[in-house]
């Protein structure tokens, strides 16, 4: 992997996205300020989800008729300008408004970049995606402490949301400038039903859903957890959630050192189990301390898995364009009804129940490895040129 200022303004780029994005922190007092239910608090993570799913499935004509660099130009707008309407709405439809603007450049953000590394780090691509996974760490530990911050000093949480997004995009502005920006690579187009026939492509498919099924409800429903269920207060509740998102950064950094030891499908394997491990004190305790370190071994264990199963999509075919939605397809699916399904059953049965689906999601994906593992490490070919591509 190589550091230059096109893959530091990536970095950034993601750092923006988990900046604006990071509605966890700010949801129980917006609740109380707005008085909003638990549904309609989470539709605002859920955008993001809607917005992934409409583009990988109906943006393939402006994808391909939109250069990478301009994508990116429209990624930040959109997320600099959705977070401000975020952070100064004082309605429902104000807040949503900004978070559907916010999942518009989101979404862009998530399509282009996995082809620009693909291009432009094609000697590492498993390390760089890795490496740039763990700027969104950042900025997700930061925010809740902002937000505890503003609470101790007497200002709003607006303050602290709005600030960052707009130094962000203007250092993403300043690394990026003149940069080049390669082009997807890709062989002959292919519809997403093509992909879907090729093998294995399903299976590792599903565990990208069920890995961001997990750490996307784990981020919305962290702090509203703390507060509602191990009764802390609201500004100490966005605070305790840091460890989730420190584990989640030291997981993804040291990911290239430990896959030079051990094969990325037991290292898969591992993170499932050890992330269904950390739920048990992460949701039951004992206690506010046991929770909290439940919710960081959570995020350790649960690092590895968005970084590598989009790694392994991009082993099983050549059209980057094409990979692309379908990895925005699968995020869409796990930000769309993570936050979602947590937010109904919360309405329905209660915080403390409701929370119960993240372990359902995890033996999901626990069982989409157990169906593939024979055929693990056997060479395939695609079902549109006859070429060999790995697995």
């Amino acid at each position: 992997m190589r550091w230059d200022r096109l893959t530091v303004g990536l970095g950034l780029g993601y750092a923006l996205l988990a900046w604006s994005l990071g509605y966890g922190a700010v949801l129980p007092e917006l609740r109380d300020e707005l008085h909003m239910s638990a549904s309609i608090a989470a539709v605002h993570g859920s955008l993001f989800g809607v917005c992934l799913i409409v583009f990988a499935l109906f943006g393939s004509r402006f994808l391909a008729a939109t250069s990478n660099r301009r994508l990116l130009a429209m990624s930040v707008t959109a997320m600099v300008g959705g977070g401000v309407l975020f952070g100064v709405g004082r309605t429902a439809a104000v807040t949503l408004g900004g978070a559907g603007l916010c999942g518009i450049g989101a979404a862009l953000l998530v399509i282009v970049v996995p082809s620009i590394v693909f291009a432009h780090q094609h000697h590492a691509p498993t390390q760089a995606m890795a490496t740039l996974n763990a700027f969104p760490m950042a900025s997700a530990t930061l925010l809740p402490l902002a937000v505890s911050l503003a609470g101790v000093v007497g200002i709003s949480w607006r303050f602290s949301y709005l600030g960052p997004v707009i130094v962000i995009a203007l250092a993403i502005v300043f690394t990026v400038g003149r940069s080049r920006v390669p082009r997807a690579s890709s062989g002959s187009p292919v519809a997403l039903g093509q992909l879907f026939r090729v093998p294995h492509f399903a299976r590792r498919w599903c565990l990208l859903v069920c890995g961001v099924l997990v750490e996307i409800g784990t981020g919305i429903w962290a702090a509203s957890i703390m507060h509602r269920q191990g009764g802390a207060s609201e500004s100490v509740a966005a605070s305790l959630t840091v460890g989730f998102f420190i584990g989640m950064a030291i997981g993804r950094i040291s990911l290239t050192t430990i896959l030079r030891r051990i094969e990325p499908t037991r290292v898969l394997a591992t993170s499932f189990l050890g992330s269904l491990a950390a739920l048990g004190p992460f949701l039951l305790g004992p206690g506010l301390v046991g929770r909290v370190a439940g919710l960081t071994m959570l995020g350790l264990f649960l690092a590895p898995v968005y970084p590598l199963s989009i790694t392994r999509l991009f082993e099983l075919h050549d059209d980057t364009a094409a990979l692309g939605r379908a990895a925005a397809l699968a995020s869409g699916f796990g930000v769309t009804f993570g936050p979602l399904i947590l937010g109904a059953l919360a309405d329905a049965v209660g915080l403390g129940w409701g929370t119960f689906a993240l372990p359902v999601f995890l033996i999901a994906g626990l069982i989409a490895m157990s169906t593939g593992r024979a055929a693990a490490q056997t060479p395939v070919a695609s079902p549109d040129d006859g070429a060999n591509i790995a697995v």
